[in-house]
């Protein structure tokens, strides 16, 4: 058996904080997007781990409630979006297996 990456988060919102948990590659998603600050985080920079860095963080949207922003770059050939979370959120666990095989 596999054991994927988790996280636990507070999303801060003037309603009240929502405590959530994510698993897999939408859970090592949240914490590119959280490390990158407003710099926001291209699936180029992520490429490595990241096939679907687009369906993670619409997978953040919709199942988490989380705002991403999703800017277009352009390029020479073409664009690429540049995603930036701004929904507050603090991350209160984090295991990643794959990096601390205690964790899991």
């Amino acid at each position: 058996m596999r054991v994927r990456p988790y996280v636990e988060a507070v999303a801060l919102a003037p309603e009240g904080d929502r405590l959530f948990v994510v698993r897999g590659q939408t859970a090592k998603a949240l914490i590119a997007l959280v490390n990158s600050g407003d710099r926001g985080v291209t699936a180029l920079e992520v490429t490595t781990w990241a096939y679907r860095f687009a369906a993670y963080c619409h997978d953040l949207r919709t199942r988490y409630g989380l705002a991403i922003r999703t800017e277009r770059e352009k390029h020479p050939g073409g664009w690429h979006g540049r995603h930036v979370l701004e929904t507050s959120v603090t991350l209160r666990f984090v295991a990643d297996p794959e990096e601390d095989p205690e964790s899991a």
